[in-house]
C-alpha cells in the first residue's frame, strides 16, 4: 500500500480507516455524527487510488443530488481524479448505466421517450379525471382510481413519456431480461456503495441484486442508520444482513460507527429518547461536555414565530455562531415561505440559504431545465460542473429523444452556443427562447419537426408562465439568474431537506399533529404512527450539534377550522427532560 498516495487515510479514526479499506461487501450501520459520510468518501478516495489504471467504476448511490455533489466535492479536494468514480442518484444510475445505453430492448420506449415532471403528471390526471367526470376529495389520490391509471399509462406511451416512478420498473425489467445487459453492467464495475440504503426501496435492491449475482468480485457496501428510516411511507426498507446475503447471493460483514462527532452528549441523550432500534451513543467532539441549549415552547402564537426565530438568530449570531451554523426548519414548505420572507424582512443584514418560488423549478432530467442552468449560471466559473451539464444535454437529446446531432457537436459547442445566445437584459423568457432557439438552430434540430421535443418545450413554458403568474413573480433576468445562485446564510429548510446535514444551532417548528405526523400517517397507518413520528425527530433533532430550539406553535388550523395539536411523541420525551 502506497502510503504516500493514501496520506488521507491518516484523518481517519482506526474503525473508519479499517472499513475504509476492507475488501469485504459491508452493511455498516452509523448513527448521526458517526462519519458515515466521510468513510464513505475516503473509501471511493482509497479505491480510486489503489486502482488507478483501471477503468471500472466505483459507484455511489446517494438518496439526494445535494448528497452526490457533496461526495464528489470533498473528493476534488483530496485531488483525486474521478474517471473512475461515479456519484449520483439511484434514478440518475439507472438512467445512464440502464435506459440510455439499452432502450432499444424495451419495447416500451425503444422509439424515445423523456421523462415528464409532477407538473405535467398533474395536468394530465387532472384532464383525465374531468373527462372520466371524476371528482376527488381534498388531497385525494387520482392513481387510486383504476381508470384513472389505466388512461394515464395509455396517454404516456401515446407521447413517448415516462414519468419518474417508471424509470426504476423499466431498469429492472431491462436488467432482469437480458443476461447480456447484466453482463455489460457487472463488467465495468468495481464497487457499489448505497448511502441511506434504508430508505431504499425493494426494486432498487433487486436491481442491485441481479448486478451482484452475474458478478460476485464486485463490492457492496450499505450504509445507513435504521432510526432515521423516513421514507417508508413510499417504500423504503432497510434490509438485514440475512435479507442482503439472499438476495445478492454473498455474505455480508456487519459493522458499526458508534462515536458521534457531532453533538454535546446532552443533544444525544435528547434525541436517543426517539430511537426505534436502541443503542447508546456516546460524544467525541470538542463540544460532549458543554450543555447548550435545548428548549421546546408550545405557547407562542403562530403570528409571533417569525419574530422569535428571529431573536434567536440574532443572540445566536452575537454570540459568534457563524450564520451557515444556524438552521430554521418545518415539515412542509407552505409554512418556510411565509417564514423566510417574514425573517429577511426582520433580519435585512443578514444572509439567507433560503428556499426561493423562482419561475424555474428544479428538474434535472428536462433538457430545457438543463439549458436554463447554463445560461443563467455564472459563464467560466466551475467549469467541470458546466461541462457535466453539457453532456447531459446531449445525452437527453440523443437518448432520450433520439435525435442524430453531427459528430462535432460536444460539450464545448454546446456551451460555446448556450454562451453566445442573445441575452434580453429586461426579460429572462425572452433570453430563455432566444437560447433554447438558438442552440436548436446551431443543432440543425427542427422542433415542428420532432413533436415530442416540441410538446416537452410547451410544457417547460407553460411551467414557468404559470409559477409566474401563480406567485407574482417578476419575469426580469435577476429572477431567473436566482434559481441558480450558490446561497450561504442561514439555512432555511424542510425536515426532510435537511437529512445528512449538520449545525450548531437548529430551529424547528412545526410540531403539530397532522403535520408531524402528518394526517395520512394518523388515519390510514395508525400502528405506523409512533415509530414513524419518532423516526423524523430522531433525524430533526440529531441535526443539532449543541442548540436546539423547538416549537409546537399555537393557532394552525385544519381546513375545516379545528386547531392543530402539540405532536404528542414530542411532549412526552420532552416532559421526561423537564422542558415543557
Amino acid at each position: 500500500m502506497d502510503t504516500e498516495k493514501l496520506w488521507f487515510l491518516d484523518d481517519l479514526n482506526p474503525k473508519q480507516r479499517a472499513i475504509c479499506i476492507s475488501d469485504k461487501n459491508t452493511l455498516l450501520t452509523a448513527c448521526p455524527g458517526s462519519g458515515k459520510t466521510r468513510t464513505l468518501t475516503y473509501r471511493l478516495a482509497f479505491l480510486s487510488t489503489t486502482h488507478s489504471d483501471s477503468h471500472k467504476l466505483n459507484i455511489a448511490i446517494t438518496y439526494t443530488n445535494r448528497a452526490s455533489e457533496e461526495i464528489k466535492s470533498r473528493l476534488i479536494n483530496f485531488n483525486i481524479d474521478l474517471k473512475n468514480i461515479w456519484a449520483g442518484t439511484i434514478h440518475q444510475f439507472c438512467l445512464e448505466f440502464i435506459i440510455r445505453p439499452y432502450s432499444m430492448f424495451s419495447k416500451r420506449i425503444s422509439k424515445g421517450y423523456h421523462i415528464i415532471d409532477e407538473f405535467v403528471q398533474r395536468q394530465y390526471t387532472n384532464e383525465i379525471c374531468e373527462q372520466l367526470q371524476i371528482k376527488l376529495n381534498f388531497n385525494e389520490d387520482p392513481f387510486l382510481h383504476p381508470t384513472v391509471v389505466q388512461e394515464y399509462n395509455k396517454r404516456l406511451e401515446e407521447n413517448k413519456e415516462i414519468d419518474f416512478n417508471m424509470i426504476l420498473k423499466l431498469s429492472y425489467d431491462l436488467v432482469n431480461s437480458n443476461n447480456f445487459i447484466r453482463y455489460n453492467l457487472s463488467s465495468i464495475l468495481r464497487s457499489v456503495h448505497v448511502d441511506e440504503y434504508q430508505d431504499t426501496n425493494d426494486l432498487q435492491y433487486n436491481i442491485l441484486g441481479l448486478i451482484a449475482r452475474e458478478n460476485r468480485a464486485i463490492r457492496f457496501y450499505f450504509i445507513g442508520d435504521i432510526n432515521q428510516a423516513i421514507y417508508g411511507g413510499i417504500g423504503g426498507i432497510a434490509k438485514n444482513k440475512t435479507q442482503l446475503d439472499e438476495l445478492f447471493g454473498t455474505s455480508f460483514e456487519i459493522e458499526q460507527l458508534d462515536g458521534c462527532y457531532r453533538s454535546t452528549q446532552r443533544a444525544i441523550d435528547f434525541y436517543s429518547h426517539f430511537q426505534v432500534a436502541s443503542s447508546d451513543i456516546s460524544a467525541e467532539s470538542n463540544l460532549k461536555d458543554e450543555m447548550g441549549i435545548i428548549s421546546y415552547d408550545r405557547t407562542i402564537d403562530r403570528d409571533d414565530l417569525a419574530k422569535r426565530i428571529a431573536e434567536i438568530i440574532n443572540e445566536q449570531l452575537e454570540l459568534g455562531v457563524p450564520e451557515k451554523e444556524i438552521c430554521v426548519i418545518a415539515p412542509q414548505w407552505g409554512l418556510l415561505y411565509p417564514i423566510s420572507k417574514s425573517l429577511r424582512s426582520l433580519l435585512p443584514n443578514v444572509s439567507f440559504d433560503a428556499p426561493d418560488v423562482t419561475p424555474i423549478k428544479f428538474d434535472p432530467m428536462n433538457v430545457f431545465y438543463r439549458i436554463s442552468q447554463l445560461k443563467f449560471s455564472v459563464a467560466g466559473k466551475n467549469t467541470g460542473m458546466r461541462k457535466r451539464v453539457a453532456n447531459e444535454i446531449i445525452s437527453i437529446l440523443t437518448d432520450d429523444y433520439k435525435i442524430h446531432l453531427s459528430d462535432n457537436i460536444d460539450s464545448y459547442f454546446i456551451l460555446k452556443c448556450i454562451n453566445a445566445a442573445k441575452v434580453c437584459d429586461e426579460n429572462g423568457i425572452e433570453t430563455l427562447i432566444n437560447t433554447v432557439n438558438s442552440l436548436f438552430s446551431i443543432c440543425k434540430i427542427d422542433l415542428e419537426q420532432e413533436m415530442h421535443l416540441k410538446k416537452a418545450y410547451i410544457d417547460f413554458f407553460d411551467k414557468v408562465n404559470q409559477r409566474i403568474t401563480d406567485n407574482n413573480l417578476t419575469t426580469d433576468m435577476d429572477a431567473f439568474k436566482k434559481c441558480f445562485q450558490e446561497k450561504s446564510g442561514v439555512v432555511i429548510n424542510s425536515y426532510h431537506g435537511v437529512k445528512g446535514e449538520e449545525y450548531t444551532t437548529v430551529i424547528a417548528f412545526g410540531f403539530l399533529n397532522g403535520l408531524i405526523p402528518n394526517w395520512d400517517l394518523i388515519i390510514n397507518f395508525p400502528e405506523e404512527r409512533t415509530s414513524e413520528t419518532r423516526k423524523l425527530l430522531y433525524v430533526i433533532c440529531s441535526r443539532a450539534k449543541q442548540n436546539l430550539y423547538l416549537f409546537s406553535e399555537q393557532g394552525r388550523v385544519t381546513r375545516k377550522g379545528n386547531p392543530l395539536n402539540p405532536t404528542d411523541e414530542l411532549i412526552s420525551c420532552c416532559a421526561k427532560f423537564n422542558l415543557d
